[in-house]
């Protein structure tokens, strides 16, 4: 077996977004942190995105090649025939055509591995590609779902890693009762060094309206249902009384699959009369601004949270956490030494995790600290990559 070293030349990895809408969230930052500081002497990066997105220029500085290839949409036909017509064509574009173009494209390019970033439910055209090809073809997978289609699981099995990101996700596949993958756990990581904040929180501020001693609360994510804001917003309604002056920033874009979700936290701000307080910021690039703004920083996802990047980026910060207790959140926070832990959509619980905080400063400091030495310590992005990396010698040999 040929050691790192016996290789001359860099090994060709082919990287796959799979969003298609070009909505940036956390599989994109941990995409960006892992090929950026791959080790480019023993492997060269390629990185193909479905979708135009904002943080494209992020990875050309970092010396990273991209392209930007579009899933093309399923086709549709109204009528009886036309659905079975349309199903057919569908199935055939996306089991046979399109899978021999991208095998096409991976032995052009000379892809010695294919790194698919989201999970064993999308991507399939690639790894029927990689399968084409006769490329090595691991994947990511970054959830926790209820079930798998069978489609997935079988193309799942023919893989040659999955990635959990986190102990919980792996569990969750025994749960389910679900055999034959090769599961791997490498947890997601953030480089603290490489988390640059340019803005004083009093600039930040400013944008809002908001003077620099008014208490600020504030979490970061996709305006999605399972995400919690709600949860967040109606534990803001209790504590008006206790602190009339407190604000928060929800920080996140709003996916056109959740539009009406969106619509439905403004209402509810309106309705519970914390327009003044509430402050949706809409897609922010300068995020680390934002969270060395706030004094907590909050997680509320409802459904089993199977990471939580942005934990690690308050880690980063010294911010100290207040976090919903479901999926790999504890395996990250540890309750009442680098946060609190409130029960999972319970805003009453939320609430006095919240006002704990608020109340002792000198605690909430503590706190923080703790975090920033266990990232340091747990979630380095030296530990994942090199991990990585590691995985990678042990498939190409």
């Amino acid at each position: 077996m040929a050691s790192p070293a016996d290789i001359l030349e860099p090994r060709r990895i082919l990287y796959v977004e799979g969003n298609v809408d070009g909505t940036v969230g956390g599989s994109f930052f941990s995409l960006f942190y892992l090929v950026s500081r791959l080790d480019r002497s023993r492997y060269r990066p390629l990185v193909v995105f479905r979708a135009d997105n904002p943080i494209i220029p992020d990875f050309h500085g970092a010396g990273v090649e991209t392209r930007v290839i579009p899933a093309r949409p399923a086709v549709i036909l109204p009528t009886p025939i036309g659905r079975i017509i349309a199903k057919a064509g569908n199935f055939l574009r996306g089991f046979a055509l399109e899978p021999w173009s991208l095998a096409r494209m991976m032995r052009r390019e000379g892809i010695d591995l294919v790194h698919l970033n989201n999970s064993i439910t999308r991507n399939h055209v690639w790894m029927i590609a990689a399968r084409m090809a006769r490329i090595p073809c691991v994947t990511h997978e970054r959830g926790i779902n209820d079930t798998y289609l069978r489609r997935a699981l079988t193309l799942g099995c023919g893989l040659d890693a999955v990635i959990c990101i986190s102990d919980a996700v792996r569990e969750n596949f025994s749960k389910l009762g679900v055999r034959g993958l090769k599961l791997v756990t490498i947890p997601n990581a953030l480089d603290p060094d490489g988390l640059h904040v340019r803005r004083e929180p009093a600039q930040v501020r400013l944008e809002y309206g908001l003077s620099p001693e008014r208490p600020l609360v504030g979490m970061v994510g996709n305006i999605k249902h399972w995400k919690g804001q709600e949860v967040l917003v109606r534990a803001l309604s209790t504590l008006r009384d206790r602190f009339p002056d407190l604000a928060c920033l929800l920080i996140g874009d709003t996916p056109k699959d959740s539009a009406d979700y969106g619509r439905h936290i403004r209402e509810l701000v309106k309705h519970l009369g914390l327009a003044d307080r509430v402050i949706i910021t809409g897609y922010r690039k300068d995020v680390a601004d934002h969270v060395n703004a706030v004094q907590v920083l909050v997680h509320a996802s409802i459904l089993p949270e199977p990471f939580g990047r942005v934990l690690l980026e308050g880690m980063a910060l010294r911010k100290p956490l207040v976090a919903s207790d479901g999926g790999a959140v504890p395996e990250i926070v540890v309750d009442g030494v680098t946060g609190l832990l409130f029960r999972t959509g319970d805003s009453s619980h939320l609430a006095q995790c919240l006002e704990r905080m608020l109340e002792d400063p000198d605690m909430a400091s503590r706190m923080g600290d703790a975090g920033y030495r266990r990232l340091v310590d747990h979630f380095s992005t030296h530990r994942n990559v090199s991990a990585t990396q590691q995985l990678y010698d042990r498939i190409l040999g």
